[in-house]
């Protein structure tokens, strides 16, 4: 398992071994006892956010403030791949992807759920109150914002630099590699990590974004929620996500993502125009600010005179998802992102994504806090039945009920397809010594299994188990984030950048305007 250092090529057959015997054991545990698995898991998963839950908070505010301090500086001048390199996909097609891979279905699964949530129960202050409106909005901006969005730029900024500059294999290994020193045991060990994330993350995608449908055609053509109807989607999502991982990225991830934006894009503008667009705007615009202005604070504050119960439930939950994710997220925004600039690359993967997430929970979610404060349709028993429900009961208050419900099932089935597509070519990455095309077969296999997974998992009821499973997780690879910080700015700082102002007559034929010549070696 340890190529870091070899430049192995084929197929990482122990850590397939490895991966497939870890998961398959957590299968049969959920087949057998879901229950069981369900409380060890929610066990571990209390104890975490309880104990360590200001671990999080602090390390992901301080990623924050790093990666700005990096845009900014010297470093952010320098080009993933080398100077002369140019960026493989347009800026539009590159954000379509961004967003694709990353939080799209979660954008659609929570863009009304959580705001609503935190209505009810703000963490502060009384509920369903005029207040109450303001932190649901300003807490989803925060969450699905700079927080979020910072773990996945580290983690591809990373894995770019060391894949593309100073020709690593595509391994978060390579990253800690000059900092094991001895202990390189360490480093299969991040790999298998990084893995086993994404195979629970794809699963537990896959049912969310099958939940939410099946709501959709309960809501719309009235077909009962039933597993036949869960083991249909699961089997025509995954074979659609298969076909499209076949296709390559230049193909099906970049058409279906595209094409998904177009979707989503639609849908953004009829949500906000045949709802209440004054309201939304000034919505938006008061949440930013408050965001803004409390960020510190709420990028800090434990809750710890109430045990932490409302922090640990939602921020440190988050920030673990993310770090859960960021194996598979970072490592598909790094590999479409060869040719950009790290501050483009930041910027870009930062500070855009965090206003587009804002502006998407801000109309589906203003728009239903509106419905709710002012008594115009209530929303709490469809959110105590179910977190997929209250999107299409926002879609059957605005006109064109059917046509919108119908176009947002599209949008989650792409969204999920494209996330699903994307990690599985990551996965196969992983487990091909980090082969940026890796093979096919590969590919196709690991996505048989992950929507196995998936159908097996939703059918027995073990589901959320294996969602608190993959968040557990994030701990040790929150640990691995860190050495890779330290191992990235060694290699940044020794990077050479050459402003072209400093070339003159006597020295341009011999100076490199961009030299990366750097060669990190292992700690002793």
């Amino acid at each position: 398992m340890d190529s870091s250092s070899t430049g192995k090529k084929g197929i990482d057959q122990i850590m397939l071994i490895v991966i497939s015997i870890v998961i398959g054991a957590l299968v049969v545990w959920g087949i057998i006892t879901p229950k069981g698995l369900e409380a060890a898991t929610s066990a571990a998963l209390a104890f975490i956010t309880s104990n360590l839950g200001w671990f999080f908070l602090i390390v992901i505010f301080l990623f924050v403030i790093a990666m700005i301090i990096i845009m900014f500086s010297k470093w952010g001048k320098i080009r993933l791949g080398g100077q002369d390199e140019k960026p493989e996909f347009s800026t539009m097609a590159w954000f379509a992807m961004l967003f694709a891979a990353a939080m799209g279905i979660g954008l659609v699964f929570w863009g009304v759920s959580e705001p609503l949530c935190h209505y009810f129960s703000p963490p502060i202050g009384e509920a369903a109150s005029d207040g109450a409106v303001g932190i649901a909005l300003r807490y989803s901006f925060f969450h699905w914002g700079l927080s979020a969005w910072v773990v996945y730029a580290f983690v591809g900024m990373c894995l770019g630099y060391f894949a593309y500059n100073l020709k690593r294999p595509f391994l978060v290994s390579s990253v800690i590699e000059p900092l094991v020193g001895k202990h390189r045991w360490l480093m299969p060990v991040a790999d298998f990590t990084a893995i086993f994330a994404i195979f629970l993350g794809v699963a537990t995608s896959l049912g969310l974004g099958v939940m939410q449908v099946a709501e959709g055609l309960n809501s719309v053509f009235g077909f009962p929620v039933s597993n036949l109807i869960y083991g249909v989607l699961v089997i025509v999502f995954t074979g659609c996500f298969i076909i499209s991982a076949v296709t390559g990225i230049k193909r099906g991830i970049l058409y279906l993502s595209n094409t998904n934006l177009i979707l989503a894009g639609f849908l953004l503008v009829a949500v906000f125009v045949l709802g209440n667009p004054r309201f939304v705007m000034n919505a938006l615009t008061t949440g930013l600010g408050e965001m803004l202005q409390n960020f510190i604070p709420m990028s800090t504050w434990t809750n710890y005179l109430n045990d932490g119960a409302w922090v640990g439930g939602w921020t440190v939950f988050y920030w673990a998802w993310w770090i859960a994710w960021a194996p598979f997220v970072g490592g598909f925004i790094a590999r479409i992102s060869r040719g950009r600039t790290i501050k483009e690359f930041i910027m870009g993967s930062l500070i855009v994504p965090t206003l587009i997430c804002a502006t998407w929970m801000c109309v589906w979610g203003g728009n239903a806090l509106y419905l709710q404060h002012y008594g115009i349709f209530d929303f709490k028993p469809m959110l105590d039945a179910s977190t997929a429900s209250p999107m299409f009961g926002l879609l059957q208050n605005l006109p064109g009920t059917t046509l919108l419900s119908v176009i947002a099932m599209f949008v989650i089935a792409i969204f999920f397809i494209t996330s699903a597509d994307s990690a599985t070519f990551v996965n196969a990455m992983y487990c091909s010594y980090g082969n940026e095309n890796p093979k096919t077969w590969l590919r196709v296999v690991l996505g048989c299994l992950e929507g196995g997974l998936a159908l097996i998992l939703l059918l027995s009821g073990g589901l959320t188990a294996l969602q608190t499973a993959s968040i557990v997780g994030a701990l040790p690879f929150l640990l691995f984030m860190i050495a890779m910080f330290f191992s990235i700015t060694r290699a940044l700082n020794n990077d050479v950048v050459v402003e072209p102002t400093a070339v003159t007559e006597s020295n341009m034929g011999s100076i490199d305007l961009h030299k990366t010549d750097v060669t990190v070696q292992p700690a002793d």
